[in-house]
């Protein structure tokens, strides 16, 4: 965002539209051969689990790469998160990062690259990745049931999860540094330079302005966990409070945990990420309704 102000402002524009080639940002693997992750490493960082291929397929036949990742302990009832990943997300290159701290919380874990993402073909559109988050859900909910997936996204997967919770009869929901709308946010970002406001005005294409993760929260039935850094230069964590406070959820099904000391890419690895999950993760299990006259939760160190 920073540089298409800078752009506008130089090349003596007054006003400009932020559309979805300004949101969506694919970047396909060069290479195809193979895990996108090292089991090896996998179980090394994380004893006692395995990584196996679970392709997902579309209904405009479109092959989706994906990845689970199973602890080998059983355990009839452990939790499935199903990740989004952010703008850009390939797990060529982030997936170990993602993928470690969800399994240290005793959850099973779904990875799965964006269409036009890593090793996804196809075309990244809003409309696709959002259909697509439907077929990837139903497909791991048919493997493991419905009740046991835990949808999670982080910034831009955010808006995929969302989606799906508001779809879905999922287990659970977990935003993670998400945005209230894609124009919230651009509004955002065009405030932190208020210099530029005399020259400069930022226009959302109406087809994005309202994407995001705060219409589908107010239709989200099941336990939902909101996470955000307060560190976050990117989105503002005042919006996952926003998107807190729109839940019509009863406290003891909605959890609010702002991390003071992480940023946009670091809640997965604050020292209170772990207790917080799996407070949830038990929620999810037992189908019970959190202690606590809030349900907010803050981690300050």
């Amino acid at each position: 965002m920073r540089a298409l102000v800078l752009s506008v402002l130089l090349s003596g524009c007054v006003s400009y539209t932020v559309g979805p080639g300004h949101v969506l940002h694919p970047r396909r693997d060069a290479e195809t051969g193979g895990l996108a992750l090292d089991s090896a490493a996998v179980a090394e960082a994380v004893p006692g689990t395995t990584v196996e291929s679970f392709p997902i397929q579309t209904p405009d036949g479109v092959a989706l790469y994906g990845l689970r990742a199973r602890h080998t302990a059983p355990d009839d009832a452990r939790p499935t998160v199903l990740y989004f990943g952010g703008n850009g997300f390939r797990m060529s290159a982030l997936g170990m990062k993602k993928l470690v701290p969800l399994l240290r919380t005793g959850a099973d874990v779904v990875l799965v690259d964006h269409r036009g993402h890593g090793r996804s073909p196809g075309t990244a559109t809003v409309d696709a990745l959002k259909a697509d988050a439907l077929a990837v859900f139903d497909a791991v909910a048919a493997e493991v049931g419905a009740e046991r997936v835990v949808v999670h996204g982080h910034s831009l997967g955010s808006f995929l999860a969302s989606h799906v919770g508001a779809h879905r009869d999922a287990g659970g929901v977990v935003l993670e540094n998400s945005a209230t709308t894609t124009g919230a946010y651009v509004r955002s970002r065009y405030d932190f330079y208020p210099v530029f406001r005399p020259f400069v005005r930022l226009d959302v294409d109406p087809a994005l302005a309202d994407e995001g993760s705060l219409g589908p929260v107010r239709e989200i039935t099941e336990p939902l966990l909101i996470l955000a850094g307060a560190l976050d230069a990117r989105i503002p964590a005042r919006m996952s409070r926003e998107l807190y406070a729109a839940s019509p959820l009863a406290p003891g099904r909605k959890r609010l945990a702002v991390f003071e000391t992480a940023g946009h890419n670091r809640v997965p690895f604050h020292r209170d990420f772990p207790r917080v999950y799996r407070s949830f993760l038990a929620l999810v299990r037992a189908g019970a309704s959190m202690s606590g006259p809030s349900g907010a939760s803050h981690a300050t160190n």
